[in-house]
């Protein structure tokens, strides 16, 4: 069983790096979180076949998160796909996933394997398998848009608390502010995933000391940033550069 980066850029555009995604192999099945603009070409890049995404979960609609669904969709259908996919949303944003996707042409009823949309429930456990299963709860990612009012929309953006053959691994995804790194504060995970576009590194550098994480990986990187973050990560004690470990796409993490 593997945890594999699909891609690690952020939602600026990177010639070497995908946008954000990741992708646990658990042999039998495959699921896929997040899939920006670009992840059919992501999968490709890295062997993956589109027919072996079982499962996608999504984090929050903004485009390097979502955007790439309806490709990835039509890749499917292209293939000739027979078997089901399974999409997971936050729950408030099924209609608005319907709307994109009918606005790309896309009707889940037309084709040979079934699409099935099943929102969510925040901060409740959802049950994947008998080896995976994972909690959502609301970050303050997009908290600038609350006071924006649109019919049938909701403005959700979740971290994640997976659990895989009884491994923990956090996953922050987008998140507002050094406050959201906190959500799973009870928990001691195996793995904590953080983005470094949306926080400062000192406050990363912060929370994961104060942690006894076994390790920690940082992704969603900015292509601007790249240069700084290296140089802060060798700025880093010993103990610390043994911790983390700056995401590249294609690495692959043994669960």
């Amino acid at each position: 069983m593997k945890l594999k980066f699909i891609g690690t850029s952020s939602g600026q555009t990177n010639p070497n790096r995908n946008h954000s995604s990741l992708l646990f192999d658990l042999c039998s099945t495959k699921i896929l979180i997040d899939c920006g603009d670009g992840i059919s070409k992501a999968l490709m890049q890295q062997n993956i076949a589109h027919h072996e995404i079982d499962k996608i979960i999504i984090s929050h609609f903004h485009a390097d998160h979502l955007a790439g669904l309806p490709s990835l969709l039509t890749q499917m259908i292209i293939s000739k796909r027979t078997k089901p996919i399974d999409i997971f949303i936050p729950k408030g944003l099924l209609k608005t996933l319907q709307n994109f996707l009918h606005a790309s042409f896309l009707f889940i009823d037309k084709y040979d394997f079934k699409i099935n949309l099943t929102e969510f429930e925040l901060d409740k456990k959802i049950k994947l398998g008998d080896n995976f299963n994972f909690i959502a709860k609301q970050n303050s990612h997009i908290r600038n848009k609350y006071d924006i009012r649109l019919d049938v929309f909701e403005f959700i953006s979740v971290s994640f608390l997976f659990n895989v053959e009884n491994k923990k691994i956090i996953y922050t995804s987008d998140v507002g502010g050094p406050e959201d790194l906190q959500i799973f504060n009870e928990i001691y995970p195996e793995l904590f995933i953080t983005e470094t576009t949306h926080i400062e590194l000192k406050e990363i550098k912060k929370f994961i000391s104060s942690h006894n994480f076994k390790n920690a990986i940082l992704t969603h990187i900015n292509y601007s940033d790249e240069k700084s973050i290296f140089e802060w990560y060798q700025n880093l004690s010993k103990s610390l550069q043994d911790k983390i470990k700056i995401a590249e796409d294609n690495l692959e993490i043994d669960l």
